[in-house]
């Protein structure tokens, strides 16, 4: 079997030195998580997850089984390889070494970057979301690895708005109130995307933040007040 990373792709020309190497591995990275992904994802609609091996998505990537283990780990993650919107969010998060609150900004400007992107998306990708979640939704080791990964994202952004500033004026609960409450919104607002995607209405995920951002801000503020 050939591994997706040996393949013969055919006649193309690429710059010389280490930055092109660098750049065709992580082209090759790409396409082979794309692969997985894709795999699991028919494999997983046409006869359910449990009846899924890994050794099957490997072979339906077109790739050996170590090289499944090396990208995905397991058969549930293989749905979510190819989606690096996690890395690159934490990433551009951590470009930003000030203040707590300075650090809490960029982490609602990521989001909102990462919102915008999907927005811009062509409908196949949508379509292929709301298939991801479908699936999602029906199976418990799916769903479980979902909200796993999420968890992971928000105690990643956490511990980089501690380490933002001093230890000692940092308050380690508001920081994690406040992660988790952004974190939170936009999950909120992808999930109302998708029911109102389900039923042919379009509505950008971007508005809906906004409008889950506003209710929680009015509700706490008259909860306050009253």
């Amino acid at each position: 079997m050939l591994d997706v990373d040996d393949r013969q792709r055919g006649p193309h020309v690429v710059p010389d030195g280490p930055d092109a190497d660098c750049g065709l591995r992580e082209h090759r990275r790409r396409e082979t998580r794309r692969a997985i992904a894709d795999a699991a994802l028919d494999l997983f609609e046409r006869q359910g997850v449990p009846a899924t091996s890994v050794e099957a998505i490997a072979e339906a990537a077109g790739i050996a089984p170590r090289t499944f283990y090396r990208h995905a780990g397991t058969k549930e993650n293989a749905l979510f390889v190819d989606d690096d919107a996690v890395e690159r969010l934490v990433a551009s998060v951590r470009a930003v070494d000030q203040t707590p609150p300075t650090v809490i900004r960029a982490i609602e400007q990521a989001y909102l970057a990462h919102i915008d992107a999907f927005d811009a998306e062509p409908p196949e990708s949508h379509a292929r979301v709301l298939r991801v979640r479908r699936l999602v939704l029906a199976d418990p080791s799916l769903l479980a690895r979902a909200l796993a990964r999420e968890d992971e994202q928000v105690h990643e952004l956490t511990t980089i708005v501690l380490h933002a500033g001093d230890p000692a004026d940092v308050d380690e609960l508001q920081a994690r109130i406040v992660v988790t409450a952004i974190g939170t919104a936009v999950r909120l607002a992808y999930d109302e995307w998708a029911r109102r995607a389900e039923r042919g209405e379009a509505v950008p995920v971007r508005s809906l933040y906004l409008r889950v951002r506003s209710g929680l801000t009015e509700y706490f503020a008259g909860a306050c007040s009253g």
